[in-house]
């Protein structure tokens, strides 16, 4: 077997575990959604969209677990950020 055999037999194993790494990879940054009914992630109904309408609601509608920050902190954070930015969540997104 020649050196550039190897070479290349060993280029084209490097490949596939990365794109093995890659597929994994995908599988586990949508693994914490998969569990997650499909109602939980697209609110619908009239008492959180009305909600929504207030740059308050707007701000505790895009919290999410994965945030790392917990609910309160999250409120807290959106309470100073709608006092200090009064225009920031009238724009739209």
């Amino acid at each position: 077997m020649t050196v550039m055999s190897r070479l290349l037999r060993l280029l084209v194993l490097l490949a596939a575990v990365k794109i093995a790494a890659l597929a994994i990879s995908v599988s586990l940054v949508n693994l914490p959604y998969a569990a997650e009914p499909q109602a939980q992630r697209s609110p619908q109904g009239g008492s959180k969209a009305k909600a929504a309408a207030t740059p308050m609601g707007r701000c505790m509608a895009a919290w999410d677990p994965a945030t790392q920050m917990s609910k309160r902190e999250w409120r807290d954070t959106c309470e100073r950020t709608v006092k200090e930015y009064p225009s920031l969540y009238s724009k739209p997104f």
